[in-house]
């Protein structure tokens, strides 16, 4: 947390609570405690999370929720967690990535091909039941065709 929080996200935050507890954002500071001094209570909280959890695109796990207690821990918690999406998603675009995107494309290609012949051969397996079927199907056609041409 030595790097200072961008105060983007801050300001983000900032709307989301002055939102909520309709209350002027200027009146809400990065010291502010999400309890003891904005009133929130563990419902409020949640609901507070989960609008910036949908502001910034990210997901908060519930292990974390204890550590989120100030305003400020809350904008340097959401910046961290974008920072590590960033550099996540990085690497997954880089060719190393693709390298990998098309090793999973092989292995899909393989699993499709598996599966394909998985279904083929219950197919084939069931190819088997669906003769014996067809030919009661064909001579109820059979049958009915006798008596359309005995009319």
């Amino acid at each position: 947390m030595t790097e200072p929080i961008d105060p983007a996200i801050t300001s983000k935050i900032v709307q989301a609570l002055s939102s909520y507890l309709k209350r002027d954002p200027a009146s809400i500071t990065e010291s502010h405690h999400l309890r003891d001094d904005l009133g929130l209570d563990s419902v409020a909280i949640i609901e507070l999370l989960f609008e910036i959890e949908e502001r910034f695109k990210l997901q908060i796990p519930d292990q974390d929720l204890p550590g989120l207690s100030t305003v400020g821990t809350v904008a340097a918690y959401v910046q961290r967690r974008l920072a590590e999406s960033k550099t996540e998603s990085r690497p997954e675009s880089v060719k190393p990535a693709t390298a990998a995107g098309k090793s999973k494309s092989a292995k899909s290609t393989t699993t499709r091909a598996a599966a394909a012949k998985s279904p083929s051969t219950k197919k084939a397996g069931s190819v088997k039941p669906a003769p014996a079927g067809k030919p009661k199907k064909a001579a109820a056609v059979a049958s009915g065709k006798k008596k359309v041409a005995s009319r």
